[in-house]
């Protein structure tokens, strides 16, 4: 028995002047209480399969070949039967919660009326349910929440919102596209973990389209693989996502960074555009085993001897374990802790600082960063990681000279980009000159981009505020353009004709080209699918390791952190509560909060270290206080009245320093609450 039954599905979309074959031939089934993982590349066909399903395939559209649920095929249904399919056959949680949220209603009014149009109910009775819903999906003060707007949720708060939304239809099919896009480590479990608990309470058939397979691989039964439309492998999750036998598959699978520190592999090339169904394998043109039989002939879907369920299009399947013939990670080198008499002066140091925002009202205020020291060498990499609100984005803003400290000192290359208690405030040429010295990576590499500029002015622009002359400015930009690997026909572009990865490249050139002290990247490869991230992160990992330079990488993916810095400090609602090298706070983690992102952290691979047990925290980052006491107090489960009424100072433990007076103890009560019934 089958919820969903896609056969042979096809989509060609006509547009004047062009064609895209958005599916090609795709075939698979989900049935109730299943999760099936749909992953693979920006453009591989993921959403569009999605669209297929609820009945909104894009205009100009050609679909072929069936979408089953139940014994109805979507693609024959009039618009009576599409409005009924919509909510009580199939429900979609969209990436964007936010955005799919009405800003004009409180988001209990939009679920009492989902209840009212697809479970006939009314008044009192939906408003409870609404309420029960949302407690069921993990959303404190529920009743409270029922009367909120969208923009006055986090994005976990929106995502479960939405999910709430979703299920409030009584779906037979649930879908959930990029539901935890941006969301950290901890937010991106519980979301999960959400759409496992549909499946298995309520018997829902669950459709999880996603490009991040470490964390999906956590709670997916099968997985599907897309590549240019087709169907390239499919089968159980442990299998395929663990023993992958597509090129393919294997290539996606190690552009995936661990953090139990397998190296990324990046894939080179991109995915091509057809324009009608391929004759021939897809994946030809980036695939080390091809052959003139993979460029003449389309590779027949076949199922893998002994997988049972397991099966896949290619003709030279791989057998090896994935990592079998990876290079082993590069060495560990000491950079920026230069011994000797003469060190070289540090590039970024930051005393004690503490950022305010003060209320616009004039009283209280938000406490983002509290008593912050850090000290960056030439050379070094500094990572940044903790969930969503823990101070992040504020300590980069602090580091570029974009919000002045409330109280303490920063420098950069020995100068303050802002007024700082004590110190005069740079003006002019001062001011400009000072703030070339650090350069920041943003988010979202096209919104980073003026649309009105081309790309070669966006480069520019930093030199052209440094006083530089046209000459000086081409010669800088066409040499930074050859290092990302950029085609020089580029500088001639706007931001919407570029792809994310090459508005990436784009960000960093510009943060590169005027020779800076820092670059601080903040969340570089969030909104990036993995083999462009991988990409990007080669990319990243070039710029960090000049020699005198340093480097910011703040990140809520632990993953990409271990990859390439130095140093880590792991941030709570504005407190530094651990810090050490990567390889030492990874594998033995002291702070509970540092074992609890950890256990957090999807993983592909084992699990390193023997010290690293997680910790399960017991409530939302939002109710927690960092006022009194230990900051985490309110979550810790190992927290006591000297915890909630002591500020923990951090504290040696071998190579890293730790916020917490318990952590001898921690081993030990780990343990005692493993085996707690």
């Amino acid at each position: 028995m089958t919820v969903l039954s896609i056969e042979n599905l096809s989509v060609t979309i006509r547009r004047p002047g062009r064609q895209v074959a958005a599916l090609s031939g795709v075939s698979f089934a989900v049935r109730p209480g299943e999760v099936v993982g749909l992953v693979g590349e920006s453009g591989g066909g993921k959403s569009m399969v999605a669209r297929a399903v609820v009945g909104l395939l894009p205009g100009g559209s050609h679909a072929t070949g069936r979408v089953r649920l139940g014994d109805s095929d979507v693609l024959r249904m009039d618009d009576a039967a599409l409005a009924a399919h919509r909510g009580r056959g199939v429900a979609i949680c969209f990436q964007n919660p936010r955005g799919a949220l009405s800003p004009t209603r409180t988001i209990g009014k939009q679920l009492v009326d989902r209840l009212a149009t697809h479970q006939d109910m009314s008044g009192d009775r939906a408003r409870e349910a609404a309420r029960e819903l949302f407690e069921t999906v993990g959303i404190r003060s529920a009743q409270r929440r029922l009367d909120a707007y969208a923009h006055e949720l986090s994005g976990g708060m929106a995502q479960r919102v939405m999910i709430s939304l979703a299920t409030g239809c009584a779906p037979e099919l649930l879908i959930a596209d990029e539901p935890t896009t941006g969301l950290d480590v901890t937010l991106t479990r519980e979301i999960l973990r959400q759409f496992r608990h549909a499946a298995d309470t309520d018997g829902r058939g669950v459709l999880l389209i996603s490009h991040d397979l470490a964390s999906i691989a956590e709670v997916c039964d099968r997985v599907v693989v897309l590549y240019a439309g087709t169907v390239v492998e499919s089968g159980p999750a442990a299998q395929v996502l663990r023993e992958p036998a597509h090129p393919y598959t294997r290539a996606l699978l190690r552009s995936v960074p661990d953090v139990g520190g397998r190296p990324v592999v990046a894939t080179p090339g991109a995915m091509p555009l057809l324009t009608q169904e391929p004759d021939n394998c897809p994946f030809v043109a980036r695939c080390a085993h091809a052959d003139r039989t993979c460029s003449t002939r389309r590779p027949p879907t076949a199922p893998v001897p002994g997988g049972g369920e397991w099966s896949l299009a290619c003709f030279h399947p791989q057998t090896r374990p994935l990592d079998a013939g990876t290079p082993p990670p590069p060495a560990a080198e000491e950079k920026g802790a230069e011994t000797g008499a003469n060190p070289k002066p540090a590039v970024l140091e930051v005393e004690d600082a503490h950022v305010v925002y003060r209320s616009r009202f004039g009283s209280g205020g938000h406490h983002a960063l509290r008593g912050v020291t850090l000290r960056l060498a030439p050379g070094e990499t500094l990572g940044v990681v903790g969930e969503s609100g823990c101070g992040k984005s504020t300590l980069a803003k602090l580091v570029m000279g974009l919000v002045a400290p409330t109280s303490g000192t920063v420098t950069v290359a020995g100068r303050a980009l802002v007024g700082q208690p004590g110190r005069p405030r740079p003006r002019g040429r001062a001011l400009r000159r000072a703030r070339t010295r650090a350069q920041l990576v943003f988010q979202d590499p096209i919104g980073s981009l003026s649309p009105r500029r081309t790309v070669g002015d966006s480069i520019a622009e930093p030199l052209r505020a440094a006083g530089l002359s046209p000459a000086q400015r081409e010669e800088r930009v066409t040499a930074v353009l050859d290092r990302m690997e950029l085609d020089r026909s580029i500088l001639k572009r706007y931001p919407h004709e570029l792809s994310g990865g090459q508005a990436q490249r784009v960000g960093i050139a510009r943060a590169l080209v005027g020779e800076p002290d820092l670059i601080v990247f903040d969340e570089p490869t969030s909104a990036l699918d993995v083999t462009v991230q991988a990409q990007i992160l080669d990319v990243i990992a070039d710029v960090a390791a000049d020699a005198d330079r340093a480097s910011v990488f703040i990140s809520h993916d632990l993953a990409t952190v271990r990859g390439f810095a130095d140093r880590v400090v792991v941030l709570y609602l504005g407190r530094v509560v651990e810090e050490g090298p990567v390889d030492v706070v990874f594998d033995t983690p002291r702070h509970p909060y540092t074992r609890a992102l950890l256990g957090s952290a999807p993983r592909l691979g084992p699990t390193t270290g023997s010290d690293g047990e997680a910790v399960e925290l017991v409530k939302d980052l939002e109710e927690a206080d960092a006022a009194t006491g230990c900051p985490l107090a309110a979550r810790c489960p190992f927290a006591t009245g000297r915890c909630r009424t002591e500020q923990q100072e951090l504290q040696s433990y071998g190579e890293s320093r730790a916020a917490c007076w318990r952590v001898p103890e921690l081993p030990a009560l780990i343990g005692r609450q493993a085996v707690t019934p």
